[in-house]
This record gives structure tokens, sequence and C-alpha cells, in this order.
């Protein structure tokens, strides 16, 4: 099975290009040069200049893709993560992410992403000459990936129901089972049951519940929209 390299772009060039050399034993297909969307952002000319670069150097042997992401939100730059690693996955590509060049605020979105997609994690240690100056890249290590503890099957199927959210629990019941008459045993019973998933869910951040009126409606997080999408994609 071949691999699509995700690569979070930074200033160092022979740093990155290093990284990706080092891992020569991993059949890549692609790479992917992560670089962030909104170019106003302090030093992102330069980082835009190096993913062109370094675009340019490899693209002979890779097929290379720059692809904007957002720096400032965490959970919004591991979704846009989750999306691409679907994307690869349902393609049939496994998928490595190399933080070697990142921000703190990718680093930490790349590593949501990874042990949601229960992908693998790279990054790499500089190698310094004896003024301080960077020249190189000492070591490539392996991150260690926490599997995530996923709801069950029948709460995972709760998650994609909620969609995009909706106005009571009494929906969701319809939408499980349509013919179910309201206020008969087996609606309360089926309320219950819901009930407690929801608190479930609820508690792990998947969900989060809004008074509106005499109603409570149903939201999914950024963590439950991102599971939404691993569900209907069958990735897990």
């Amino acid at each position: 099975m071949t691999t699509t390299h995700i690569v979070f772009v930074g200033h160092h060039k022979d740093r990155l290009i290093e990284s990706i050399s080092a891992l020569r034993e991993i059949p890549f297909s692609k790479l992917f040069l992560i670089v962030g969307e909104d170019e106003s952002l302090p030093g992102e000319q330069i980082v835009k200049k190096v993913a062109l670069d370094i675009q340019s150097e490899l693209k002979k042997l890779w097929d290379i893709e720059i692809r904007a992401i957002d720096k400032k939100s965490v959970l919004k730059a591991a979704n846009q993560l989750l999306g691409m690693i679907k994307d690869e996955k349902i393609a049939g590509n496994d998928v490595l992410l190399n933080a070697s060049g990142s921000l703190r605020t990718l680093s930490v979105g790349a590593y949501i992403a990874a042990c949601m997609t229960r992908s693998r994690m790279i990054t790499s240690i500089p190698k310094y000459d004896n003024a301080g100056e960077e020249i190189g890249v000492d070591e490539v290590i392996e991150i260690p990936v926490i599997p995530v503890d996923y709801p069950g099957e029948e709460q995972r199927h709760i998650i994609t129901l909620i969609g995009d959210g909706v106005e009571s629990l009494d929906s969701i019941i319809f939408m499980i089972t349509p013919e179910i008459q309201k206020d008969s045993k087996q609606f309360r019973s089926e309320r219950s049951r819901l009930s407690h998933h929801l608190s479930k869910l609820e508690e792990a951040g998947f969900i989060k519940k809004e008074k509106r009126g005499r109603n409570i409606s149903i939201r999914l997080t950024e963590l439950g929209k991102m599971l939404a999408e691993i569900v209907i994609s069958k990735v897990i």
C-alpha cells in the first residue's frame, strides 16, 4: 500500500527535505505541503516560498500538492486535516504526518487528526553546529499516537443522525423509529434509552445541548463533527 506524506511547511527548507529523504524506505505516492490559509500571518510569505521551492525540487519524484489550512484554530485545522486523511484512506492510501516544520498549533491539530484516524506521525530533531546554527537533521522520530476510545456502534449512529443539529431528542427518536407513537410506552422507553446515550456523548465532548424554549436542541461539537466524518466515510 502506498503512503501519502503530509508535510507541514515552516521556514527551514533543508530540514524538511532532509526529513522527507530520511523516510525513503516508505513508498510515498504523493506529498501534501501544508501552508496557512491567511497569507497575512507573520512569516507566511516565507512559508509559501519554501513550499513552492520544495515542490519545484521534488516534483520529479512525487506528485506534490500545496494545501492551505487554518493556522490559528487547532480544532479547525484538525478538521481540515481529517478531511484530507479521510479522502486518502478511502482512496486506499496510508497517511504519514510530518510535523518537522509545523507551528505548535498545527502540531496539536495534526496530533488530534492522527489519533482520530490512527495515522502515523513523525517529527525531526534538528542538528546544530558549535555556533548554535542549524545544519540539518540529527534524527527523525515517530510520535506515539494514542488510539481514540470511540463510542459504541449505536452512539456513532446517533452522531450521524444529529448531523447539522436537531431541535429535540424526540427528533432523533422519530428518525430511528418513524412509525413510533408519541406518548406510548415504547416511546418513553426509547426516550430513556437515547437520553442515556446522549449523556455519554456529551460527557465525552462529542455533542452539546442548548435549551430553546421548552425543547433542548442538540448540536455536534467540532470533535463530534470529526467523528461523524470518520463514521460516514467508514474510516473506522
